[in-house]
């Protein structure tokens, strides 16, 4: 963007609270209402975890806030609202912003899970739509709004309705229709049954619109808005204070009732799993303001003046970063779908928000009146981050080198993009700043370090996502013979697009400090161009790979299952037999791939060979029965095993390209397979080559890094299309910066941490040093290093009495259910049970409502003399502890 036309002071970016249109935001109570709501959230999470407050209690809190303080405060507001003032206009963009969000989670959903699931496509697009607006919106947009725009606070009480009366029915609809796939709603199936498929429709559409008149928020909307033209906004005083007492009590109730609901939501949703919520707290937080902050502004500009379009779209973007619901999280519980996973993105997001709230409304007091003004901050501010990546890249370059992971696929691609991520660090740290329109050797070798490694980057993200979905759904032999094709569109494609860039848009280099944006239009529209396609192939690989990763996953059971027949022939001297199994089995389970797979002539080729051939299995004939011989090595073994899973899954091939194939799968395995797997140290199993790939944490990689492409995608269009430069612009292209320049970082989280060579002496260490420090707490507690416990004859009478019912009618049970022979650290104990196994059973039979109440169980039968720590270090705890039960012999 040009700045020439400015000549404002360099401190003319400043939180002033006036913005254009003289009208005063108070962000001094912004930072104690984000405070005062998160700590009332913390307090009811802590009185939830310490089961101060039990789940049927929290029930009750949950009904009285729901049921009644949300209610009563939508009516009263509803009934005084002035309708004349509301801009019908900003509601119509917060639609529209919404829907586009949920239509295109809706289909990406759709798209990439396999099988079909219509529950989780709606269930996501409600996640990432319904924010929590009364309970936590609500109080930081008082702080903020309540003297400068308090017409801004109703606009919470009409969108919500709006979001819940359109889009939810269209999640709830699809929830339904999964619902009946599944044969779940017997009562909807045997309508459907008795009345045909119309009537079964109709009944369908009727329990969802049912659904919707009920529920309190569009009920109470509706009953307020006939309300407001009856009484004609004046409310009867005795009905104004009620609503009154029952509206005040909503936001402590409900920021309360939310720590409480958040108490054990995470659980299991560690590593991989952690990559769908990853995704959707990002649509929600990212995508869905970026998206409202574009259409508002697009569709204001038409409507109102320069000063309303600004203020409007940034609080569209203000809105946009509340975080979802707890409402959503009882949709999954309701229908009993993905609620692990609508769980932890409702914690994440939850406490997410607070800082993205927090600077999105700092934000809004910035008055830029020229992009000096900020970038020499924004400069600095990618320059330390610039510093912080350069040193995670060279960490990861040395780990991938000293581990031997360098020479391996997908590894060789991650180490050119922490090489292309260093020439940007490099670039952006040689920049002088200077925003001179002349040529130099210097600035040339600035921005040639600068661009071919940001463009770069985004080539590689797309490289590596096409190297992921080839791995798993073409065959490894597929992807080394086109690797330096992709190394050269890797490398090369941002090489020609940056001497093109300095040598035909030189003319148009604007005086500009930032050098992402240092040739203007011109750089803008490459790095859109780029940004595009790069995203379109990372996000389509990304969706292929998962829709394909169950049949993928069948047909790689059924080819392990007939090398194994292959082999067990072979040992009875079936040997021909069993080189036709290994090229291929017909199976009548696999009937969806039977059609492309036929072995002609076992002997010595394999034509026809679709789904199942197997370019990368089968070496040189003469070399097969070595590769297949139980008497091999162990090295031979591993070998062998990774040619029996690099699979040409999709292609047909034939005799010579599978002969080029073996050769290549050859040099490459002799380069790796002596390579250790951190996972796999000390363990004689067969390598998982799918594991070896480490998947998981790739796509994690490519989907932080479609985030900031994302970034960059909105910064480049709001460049094109709107040069007006305001606090959340500005907060985007800070954002931008850092996600851009900061990749470095995320290569860390991800790759950064080997056990084997880093932290596993570490590890060992703070274990020891863990253990002799509790031992000697427990010494200086107890005066002994061994828990003690009363004696029998010391026990009140109530827990006697639950120890004797627990001996008496549970015992036997429980021991058949939970006890085991389980192994800790080599050492291997017999007849014992985890304290989470124990809490797990005392759940299902029903002898406690939760795990707060299983606790208190456990440790009252531990208290009792029934169960025992095996070393009598700890009480009883919903962790994987051993315990055991006492005889009464070894009791007496």
């Amino acid at each position: 963007m040009d700045t020439n036309h400015s000549t404002s002071s360099p401190h003319s970016v400043h939180n002033d609270t006036h913005t254009d249109s003289g009208t005063t935001v108070n962000f001094d109570n912004l930072y104690p209402a984000i405070v005062q709501c998160f700590a009332v959230i913390l307090f009811g999470y802590i009185a939830g975890r310490a089961n101060i407050i039990s789940t049927s209690q929290g029930k009750g809190i949950g009904t009285f806030v729901s049921k009644f303080c949300l209610p009563a405060l939508l009516f009263k507001n509803m009934c005084i609202l002035d309708f004349s003032i509301v801009n019908w206009m900003f509601l119509t963009s917060v639609l529209i912003s919404k829907s586009v969000v949920f239509i295109i989670v809706t289909i990406v959903t759709l798209v990439a899970k396999r099988p079909v699931n219509y529950g989780y496509a709606g269930l996501f697009a409600i996640f990432c739509t319904q924010s929590n607006d009364f309970a936590l919106g609500y109080p930081i947009l008082q702080a903020l709004y309540d003297k400068s725009h308090p017409q801004y606070l109703n606009y919470i009480y009409l969108i919500a309705p709006v979001s819940v009366v359109i889009l939810n029915p269209i999640g709830f609809l699809l929830l339904e229709i999964q619902k009946k796939r599944e044969g779940v709603d017997v009562e909807v199936s045997k309508s459907i049954n008795d009345s045909g498929p119309k009537s079964g429709t109709c009944a369908l559409i009727l329990h969802v619109i049912k659904g919707v008149i009920t529920n309190p928020i569009v009920f109470m909307t509706i009953i307020g808005i006939a309300g407001n033209f009856i009484l004609r906004r004046n409310l009867p005083l005795v009905i104004s204070e009620i609503l009154d007492v029952l509206g005040d009590a909503f936001s402590g109730a409900a920021l309360f009732y939310l720590g409480l609901s958040l108490v054990g939501k995470i659980s299991g949703q560690m590593g991989p799993q952690l990559i769908v919520p990853v995704l959707l707290i990002a649509a929600k937080a990212l995508i869905l303001p970026l998206v409202t902050w574009e259409v508002v502004g697009a569709l204001e500009k038409s409507y109102s003046n320069k000063n309303t379009t600004e203020s409007l779209s940034m609080f569209g973007f203000l809105y946009g970063t509340f975080p979802t619901a707890p409402s959503v999280f009882l949709y999954a519980s309701h229908y009993s779908i993905g609620q692990d996973i609508v769980a932890t993105g409702m914690v994440a997001g939850t406490f997410l928000s607070a800082p993205i709230m927090f600077v999105s409304a700092k934000m809004l007091t910035v008055v830029v009146n020229s992009e000096l003004d900020y970038k020499t901050l924004m400069l600095e501010t990618s320059f330390d981050t610039s510093i912080i990546s350069l040193v995670c890249n060279i960490w990861v370059i040395v780990l991938l080198f000293l581990s031997g992971r360098y020479k391996k696929m997908p590894h060789q691609f991650l180490l050119c993009f922490c090489v292309a991520h260093v020439f940007s660090c490099l670039g952006l740290i040689l920049y002088e700043g200077t925003h001179s329109k002349t040529i130099s050797w210097i600035h040339l070798v600035q921005f040639t370090l600068i661009l071919v490694g940001v463009l770069s980057t985004r080539c590689w993200t797309a490289v590596i996502s096409l190297c992921l979905y080839f791995l798993h759904c073409r065959s490894l032999c597929f992807v080394l013979r086109i690797r330096w094709w992709l190394i050269l569109a890797g490398f090369g494609i941002p090489m020609f697009c940056t001497g093109l860039l300095i040598m035909l848009a030189g003319h148009h280099m604007h005086a500009e400090i930032d050098p992402s944006f240092h040739y203007g239009e011109d750089q803008t529209i490459l790095s859109l161009a780029i940004l595009t396609v790069c995203s379109i192939i990372n996000i389509v690989c990304l969706i292929l790979k998962q829709r394909n990763s169950s049949a993928y996953s069948k047909l790689r059971e059924h080819q392990n299952g007939d090398i194994l027949n292959s082999k067990r022939k072979k040992n009875n001297g079936i040997k021909d037999d069993s080189r036709c199994r290994l090229l291929g089995r017909k199976d009548s389970k696999e009937e969806d791939y039977r059609s492309m797979n036929s072995c002609n002539n076992c002997d010595n080729s394999c034509e026809g060979v679709g789904r199942t051939s197997i370019e990368d299995i089968v070496p040189f004939p003469k070399e097969t029965e070595s590769l297949i011989s139980d008497s091999s090595s162990n090295s031979s073994d591993g070998l062998t095993d990774t040619y029996e899973v690099e699979q040409c899954v999709y292609g047909t091939c034939g005799i010579e390209q599978r002969r080029r194939c073996a050769g290549l799968l050859r040099k490459y395995n002799t380069s790796v397979v002596a390579i250790p797997d951190e996972d796999s140290v000390g363990s004689n199993r067969s390598r998982n080559v799918k594991d070896d790939f480490q998947s998981n944490r790739f796509m994690l990689m490519l989907v932080l890094c479609q985030v900031s492409m994302f970034m960059g995608l909105f910064l480049c269009t709001w460049r094109l299309f709107n040069r007006v430069t305001t606090g959340t612009y500005v907060e985007v292209e800070f954002l931008d910066g850092v996600m851009n320049y900061g990749q470095g970082f995320i290569i860390f989280a991800i790759f950064g941490f080997d056990t084997r060579l880093i932290f596993l002496p570490c590890i060992k260490s703070l274990v020891n040093f863990k253990r002799k420090l509790l031992k000697r707490w427990r010494k200086l507690v107890y005066g002994v290093e061994i828990v003690t416990l009363p004696d029998s004859s010391e026990l009140d009478e109530e827990t006697m009495h639950l120890c004797e019912q627990f001996k008496k009618y549970h015992k036997n049970n429980c021991s058949k259910a939970i006890v085991k022979d389980l192994k800790y650290r080599l050492k291997e104990y017999k007849q014992v049970f985890t304290g989470t196994d124990m809490c797990d059973w005392l759940l299902e039979v029903g002898l406690a409502h939760d795990r707060g109440e299983a606790i208190e169980y456990g440790r009252t039968l531990v208290t009792g003399h029934i169960v025992s720590h095996v070393t009598k270090e700890h009480h009883f705890h919903d962790l994987p502890y051993f315990y055991n039960f006492i005889d009464e012999e070894e009791d007496a």
